[in-house]
């Protein structure tokens, strides 16, 4: 059997299961790739003495997170429900998602912290330009992270996957702040403005903290069973409602579990059909919901009499 290729997996007609293990190929090379570019800036950060760099290192480290629990939502919350666990494993991307956001948190912290206080330093006198180093590593990871945001939007275009397109957007937000980081150094460098480095930094802290806040709040929606947004029920009661015999829809409560969503409802069919006349509707609905919602969701349906 040949193996599963980008142009070969396409939800629409191919086997979930390959679409599923080339999603995993590009997850992992972007862990990589982006574990690499943090390591590589936080070494050139400390040897060239340029604040900025450790800030865009950590914008890095902020990618390599991401993909990472892009890949633990693709390879483990997607496993199937088993006896220790009869409702999958979802939370474990909540989980990864809840420490590491932690620890990108007080990381920002300590750069904010260093940041600021090379900015006092600066303007009481002292310092020292940042070494041409760093603008050499900044235009690497500029030239790197294009690519890899280009590759990656190309998988998740392909796949239709809002995981894979997301972590696109990160690795383009990472190469903007590298274009600032090469400005900083120039400027820092050549022109004397020395406070441009320190400053670049701080304002990638404060991002940092933001984005950092805004992990640690997705992973506290998801730990605690947040209920999908309002726009998702009414698409899931519009596609049950035009479902032959479904006469009404009585009931939806969807919730967030993992990469996909967990949905249970109850639908009102004629009380003259009999039992397996509603199985095969609650069927069809189920059916329908999980290729609104992807493969990833799980669709509980109860049918009942409709009395008027």
């Amino acid at each position: 059997m040949s193996r599963p290729t980008l142009n070969s997996c396409n939800r629409n007609g191919n086997d979930f299961s390959e679409c599923a293990i080339c999603e995993t190929r590009a997850g992992w090379s972007a862990v990589y790739a982006n574990l690499a570019l943090a390591l590589f800036k936080a070494a050139i950060g400390y040897l060239s003495g340029s604040k900025a760099i450790l800030g865009d290192a950590l914008f890095s480290f902020k990618d390599f997170i991401a993909s990472l629990v892009v890949v633990i939502g693709i390879k483990v919350s997607g496993k199937p429900a088993d006896d220790q666990h009869p409702y999958g494993h979802g939370k474990i991307e909540y989980v990864a998602l809840f420490l590491i956001s932690v620890s990108l948190i007080i990381s920002t912290i300590v750069l904010f912290v260093h940041s600021a206080k090379g900015l006092w330093l600066i303007h009481q006198g002292f310092g020292k330009p940042p070494g041409m180093i760093a603008f050499w590593a900044a235009v690497i990871s500029v030239a790197a992270n294009y690519q890899l945001a280009q590759f990656l939007r190309c998988v998740g275009d392909k796949l239709h996957s809002p995981s894979m397109l997301a972590s696109a957007r990160h690795n383009h937000s990472d190469a903007i702040s590298s274009i600032m980081v090469a400005v900083a150094v120039v400027g820092a460098h050549y022109l004397g403005f020395m406070f441009l480095d320190p400053l670049v930094a701080l304002i990638e802290a404060i991002l940092l903290v933001g984005l950092g806040i805004e992990m640690l709040n997705d992973s506290l929606k998801g730990l605690f069973d947040s209920a999908a947004p309002v726009a998702i029920v009414e698409q899931i009661e519009a596609v049950a409602q035009v479902i032959p015999g479904v006469r009404k829809v009585s009931r939806v409560v969807a919730r967030y579990l993992g990469q996909g969503v967990w949905v249970d409802m109850t639908i009102k069919i004629e009380p003259t059909l009999n039992h397996q006349e509603g199985y095969l509707i609650g069927r069809h609905v189920k059916e329908s919901i999980q290729a609104l919602l992807g493969n990833h969701s799980t669709v509980n349906v109860v049918f009942e009499p409709y009395i008027s």
